[in-house]
């Protein structure tokens, strides 16, 4: 597996963590009054956005990653 592809990996990682880490600051730290009705929706925002990325890695390693790996017989 290329190098550039395990950093991809990694990045998609360390973004959706920082979506879940959004996720509760929004939900659960920042709680200021006078916010509309519709605030509620940043936090499920990031957390779609963290499961999407965390999708995509899975997604990636199931279908490219293991191949890569395990390597393919060369002719």
């Amino acid at each position: 597996m290329r190098p550039t592809r395990v950093l991809a990996l990694i990045a998609a990682v360390l973004v959706a963590l920082g979506g879940v880490a959004l996720f509760v600051y929004l939900l659960f730290i920042d709680r200021p009054s006078g916010r509309l009705w519709f605030y509620w929706i940043a936090p499920l925002l990031a957390l779609g956005l963290a499961g999407m990325f965390l999708n995509l890695v899975v997604q990636y390693w199931v279908r490219v990653g293991r191949l890569e790996v395990k390597g393919r017989p060369r002719e």
